[in-house]
């Protein structure tokens, strides 16, 4: 559905002008990276959050995320980076995690880096982004969290150029019913804005979705 908006999008500028080039958008694998961490799987770090979400989502707090990653995964006063599981809902709660026989798991965290340079061959320009993505998969449920930050202007030259308009990360999904029942794996590529610890209430609606379509916005002004 992105790809399609995407593509079409650029299909009706074209046919407005010709001379609009749509700028090129290209994703290269950095360092990736899987490693064996112990983590503690309790009250404090398992937790239901509605931070930057408009539902309460599965969300734990994993500390050594910050020797892993290049970005700051976490929220103002979490206390800690997290990765996210979806929205809370029967099956997926942190009593579906907690297990008090067993309060800590050895997991395998995999961080992804990816250099992403948007080029345009008219303008010669180069614009160059740094995405970061968590997955780990805790007690059979698969987690995952993203950040992104902007590495700023390069010369066109060592911009890595691609002719084809990839399809978008899949982004943090709208306000969900916390009764209804949502397929988490429709939506595992969100980037996430943090975990705080609150349990409970809304902090605002801080979507990373209008953050993210700012930024696409900026960047192709």
């Amino acid at each position: 559905m992105a790809r399609t908006t995407l593509l079409a999008a650029g299909l009706l500028a074209g046919s407005l002008s010709t001379a609009a080039a749509v700028p090129a958008w290209n994703e290269t694998v950095i360092h990736d990276t899987t490693t064996s961490v112990e983590i503690a799987l309790n009250d404090d770090s398992v937790l239901c959050s509605s931070a930057d979400y408009g539902a309460l989502f599965l969300k734990i707090l994993i500390p050594d995320l910050a020797k892993l990653t290049l970005l700051d995964h976490q929220n103002t006063g979490a206390g800690a980076p997290c990765v996210a599981a979806g929205s809370c809902q029967p099956g997926n709660m942190p009593s579906d995690i907690i297990n008090s026989s067993h309060p800590t798991e050895t997991v395998a965290i995999k961080v992804l880096a990816v250099r992403a340079d948007q080029s345009d061959s008219d303008a010669q320009t180069c614009e160059t982004f740094l995405i970061e993505k968590v997955n780990v998969t805790i007690r059979g449920v698969d987690f995952f969290h993203q950040r992104e930050a902007p590495l700023g202007s390069r010369p066109f030259a060592d911009c890595v150029t691609s002719t084809v308009v990839p399809e978008p990360e899949p982004v943090t999904p709208e306000p969900v019913d916390p009764d209804s029942k949502t397929d988490y794996g429709q939506v595992i590529e969100e980037p996430s804005g943090g975990c705080s610890a609150t349990r409970s209430g809304s902090s605002g609606l801080i979507l990373m979705l209008g953050a993210l379509v700012a930024l696409r916005r900026r960047r192709a002004a």
